[in-house]
């Protein structure tokens, strides 16, 4: 369902399950600058199994490791 949400259609399925043995969305490779940020994808997911960082939230996480 996140995967149809997405307008510039940059995410796929990987071939990595979840819990719930569904497949795991992810972006589609060299694709990731094309994400517009909308976090449709995120607030659509039933299974709450993407979530979008902003690059403040990926400095973030980094300088926490």
């Amino acid at each position: 369902m996140c995967i149809s949400l997405c307008p510039t259609g940059i995410l796929e399925l990987s071939d990595e399950l979840n819990m719930r043995i569904a497949y795991i969305p992810q972006v589609k490779e060299g694709k990731a600058k094309y994400c517009t940020g909308c976090r449709r994808c995120e607030y659509g997911c039933p299974d709450w199994c993407i979530y979008v960082l902003d690059e403040e939230e990926i400095k973030t996480k980094k300088a926490k490791t």
